[in-house]
C-alpha cells in the first residue's frame, strides 16, 4: 500500500528520540572530551534534509559558543581545490546515510587539516564515521522510505545536544526549556503523531493548490525549510521555505489565492514576526495554514490551525513542527494518488561529489 513504509518510520520517532535523550549526558561528555581546548571556529557540512538540520545547528552553535558559524560550500573543496587551516575548529558533518561522497570527502580533508570532526548520522558504521573524531548516531534501524523522517528529527535532537556540549553548562536552557523540556519532548511528538484530525482541512487545501510557501524564523526556521522539502519531494508541487523576514524582501509578491502559506510558530521572540508575514500574504490572497502555536494564524479569516503541544523551548519545539510538516506532505501526496515512499526521480542516497 502506498506510503506504508514512511508512515511506519514516522511512527518510530518517539522511540528514536527517547533513546537519544537517554544518552544526553554521555553525548555531552563525549563531545566535550574531543573539542579543541580553544575553539577558533565552527563549520557545518550537509546536503538535503541534513542541510535543513544544519541550519538549526548553526543558530544553536552560534548561541552556545558565541562564534560565527559557517555552512561550508562543499564544491569549493571538491571542485575548486580550496584548502584551509582547520586547526582548533569544530566541523559538524551531517549525512543520514554517512555515505554521500562529497560530505565524506570534505569532512576527511578538514580532519586532515586539524579539525575536530563530529559526524551526525544514522549509520555509526559508515565512511563518514571513519573520518570523524566523534560520531553521534541517530541509532535507529535503516530508513527505507526515500523521504527522511525519523533520521531528521533524530538529527535535530543530536545537534541540539551537540550545541549544549559546545557551550557552557545551561547556556541553551533558555532556548530549549532545559532538562524539563527534554523530558516532555517524546510525549509532545507522540501527541503530535496521534492528533490527526486537524490535518484533514489542511491536506484538502494543499491538495487543491499547486504550490506553497513555508514560513518560519529563528529557531523554528528549520521547520519551514524541511516542511517545504518534504512537500516538494513527495507531492511534486512547487514548495519553498523562507525566513519570514526574507519573504518580505521580494518573494512576498508570489502570494496569491493559488499559493498556500504554511506558517510555523512556537512561543518566542519571532512568533509575532511570522504571524505578521502571514497576514501580509493574506492581503495578497493566499490562504493560510498555521502550524504550532495558535497565535501564528490568529485573527486570519479562514486560516486552518494545525496545533502542536505547547511548553517546549523553541529549540525543541521545532521537532514537533517538523513532524507536522511530514504529516502534511505525506497525507497530501496520498490524497493526490501518489506514493510518498518512492517519489519519482529520487533515490535514498544521492551521490553528489
Amino acid at each position: 500500500m502506498a506510503g506504508t513504509q514512511v508512515v511506519a518510520e514516522m511512527a518510530e520517532q518517539p522511540a528514536v528520540l527517547a533513546a537519544i535523550i537517554a544518552r544526553r549526558a554521555a553525548i555531552h561528555a563525549e563531545v566535550r572530551a574531543a573539542l579543541p581546548q580553544t575553539l577558533r571556529g565552527v563549520a557545518l557540512i550537509a546536503r538535503g534534509s541534513s542541510d535543513n538540520v544544519a541550519v538549526h545547528a548553526r543558530y544553536l552553535l552560534e548561541l552556545a559558543t558565541g562564534l560565527p558559524v559557517s555552512l561550508v560550500a562543499p564544491s569549493l573543496v571538491t571542485r575548486y581545490g580550496f584548502v584551509t587551516d582547520m586547526r582548533d575548529h569544530l566541523v559538524v558533518a551531517l549525512s543520514q546515510s554517512g555515505r554521500t561522497p562529497e560530505i565524506v570527502d570534505v569532512a576527511g580533508r578538514f580532519a586532515d587539516g586539524g579539525a575536530c570532526v563530529v559526524a551526525v548520522t544514522n549509520e555509526a558504521d559508515s565512511p563518514l564515521a571513519d573520518v570523524a573524531a566523534v560520531t553521534l548516531s541517530v541509532g535507529t534501524s535503516r530508513e527505507l522510505a526515500v523521504p527522511a523522517t525519523k533520521t531528521v528529527t533524530g538529527q535535530l535532537a543530536l545537534v541540539t545536544l551537540l550545541a549544549e556540549a559546545a557551550g557552557a553548562d545551561g547556556a541553551l536552557d533558555a532556548f530549549t526549556g532545559g532538562p524539563a523540556a527534554w523530558g516532555q519532548l517524546v510525549d509532545a511528538v507522540a501527541q503530535t503523531l496521534a492528533d490527526t484530525d486537524p490535518l484533514d482541512a489542511a491536506v484538502a487545501l494543499l491538495a487543491s493548490k499547486g504550490s506553497g510557501i513555508h514560513l518560519a524564523r529563528g529557531l523554528t526556521y528549520a521547520a519551514a525549510l524541511e516542511g517545504a522539502l518534504k512537500a516538494k519531494e513527495t507531492t511534486r508541487g512547487i514548495h519553498e521555505g523562507f525566513s519570514s523576514a526574507d519573504f518580505l524582501h521580494g518573494p512576498l509578491t508570489v502570494a496569491s489565492p493559488e499559493v498556500v502559506v504554511v506558517a510555523y510558530g512556537a512561543t518566542g521572540p519571532v512568533l509575532v514576526d511570522v504571524a505578521e508575514t502571514a497576514r501580509a500574504a493574506v492581503a495578497l490572497g493566499s490562504p493560510v495554514i498555521g502550524v504550532g502555536h495558535p497565535d501564528v494564524a490568529a485573527g486570519i479569516d479562514g486560516a486552518i490551525g494545525v496545533p502542536t503541544p505547547q511548553g517546549l523551548g523553541e529549540a525543541l519545539a521545532v521537532i514537533p513542527l517538523v513532524v507536522r510538516g511530514q504529516q502534511l506532505a505525506i497525507r497530501t501526496t496520498l490524497a493526490l494518488g501518489s506514493d510518498p515512499d518512492a517519489p519519482q526521480g529520487l533515490n535514498k542516497v544521492t551521490a553528489t561529489h
